[in-house]
């Protein structure tokens, strides 16, 4: 399917950057010095009523500036006379940002803590929830629903998007930090230009996303995401030996790279795998067995693969007998598309 291309959103990022260097890097550390201000004195002010309404104060001040700042970048994407005094002009959507904020954050905090992926795919769902509120006067629902929307079928490149931008301020980060004055603001213009496509794509070039160039990236991201997994397990062993807890993080890391394979294979094939060993080598370099019976987990896949489960039996639980699940990840496009968006909605309006 036909996406935005991260690399031209980059040059975009750079090309607006050149425009106007010393205006944005202004911005950023007047930002940046405001932030560090106000949260110094709330966390110097001691306890008691006085630290609460401190807090409550540095909270509202940062909502101020993201709201601001978030302004500033749009009107110079947009090539709009902008200053450093319209960092307050939309502070009458203050109240709309503010709950659109905890409206995001519980549902991310929501998928982490559950599923921990499905947390993931709802930040990146919801990213442009803020731009909408901003560029639209969108109500808070009603952006999340909208950032849901554009970004159905694009979450996949959003992601590797996160990632390209994570290296290049910590790039940026190595030259003693001075990179970030440069790093930082490219990455926020290259942010709002995906948002421009996302809206308009017609309008804007995009790329075709071939087979190949999924299954590389999907490689890499489950090689990277695997090592984590298998780094975690280890740590795990290391710290408490041959035990059950660290059998039971073994069998927990294995279920997460199951996962991330799965969401992978679905990826490309628009639906999960009917077994694990359809998933070997591409997805999975082998198979996962249990660490104390030596035997694959259980792995169930149903409705043609419109979703699935995969179980193991935990030594430390005593519910349920021990009997732990992770169930499929909602991935989808628009050609194969599943409830993830549905879900949220629901979730959203409750």
């Amino acid at each position: 399917m036909r996406t935005f291309s991260k690399k031209e959103a980059l040059s975009f990022g750079w090309q607006r950057f050149k425009e106007r260097p010393f205006f944005l890097i202004g911005l950023f550390l007047i930002t940046t010095v405001i932030s560090a201000i106000t949260g110094f004195v709330a966390d110097e002010i001691g306890g008691g009523g006085v630290s609460v309404v401190i807090n409550v104060i540095d909270f509202s001040i940062q909502i101020i500036i993201s709201m601001g700042m978030t302004l500033i970048l749009l009107r110079v994407y947009d090539k709009v006379d902008t200053d450093y005094t319209d960092l307050i002009e939309p502070i009458h959507l203050f109240w709309k940002y503010l709950v659109m904020t905890v409206l995001v954050l519980v549902v991310v905090l929501f998928g982490l803590v559950l599923f921990v992926i499905p947390g993931i795919i709802a930040g990146l769902a919801l990213s442009f929830s803020t731009y909408l509120i901003i560029d639209r006067n969108l109500g808070p629902v009603e952006a999340m629903k909208e950032s849901m929307r554009i970004t159905h079928g694009h979450r996949w490149n959003l992601f590797i998007f996160g990632l390209s931008i994570f290296f290049l301020n910590i790039l940026g980060a190595l030259f003693f930090g001075i990179g970030l004055l440069i790093t930082i603001p490219i990455s926020a213009l290259a942010t709002v230009h995906v948002y421009r496509w996302l809206l308009n794509p017609t309008a804007l070039q995009g790329v075709e996303v071939s087979p190949f160039a999924k299954m590389m990236s999907a490689f890499v991201l489950l090689v990277f995401i695997g090592g984590i997994g298998v780094l975690i397990a280890i740590t795990g062993g290391n710290a408490i030996g041959n035990s059950p807890d660290a059998r039971d993080v073994q069998r927990r890391a294995d279920l997460i790279e199951i996962k991330l394979g799965a969401a992978l294979f679905f990826d490309v094939h628009g639906a999960f795998p009917a077994t694990l060993e359809q998933m070997i080598p591409e997805y999975l370099d082998t198979t996962l067995v249990d660490p104390t019976s030596g035997e694959g987990y259980t792995y169930t896949s149903f409705a043609s693969g419109a979703d699935y489960e995969v179980c193991t039996t935990l030594e430390t639980v005593e519910d349920f007998g021990g009997a732990y699940c992770e169930f499929g990840l909602e991935f989808g496009s628009e050609d194969n598309p599943t409830d993830f968006d549905e879900n949220f909605e629901f979730f959203i309006e409750e």
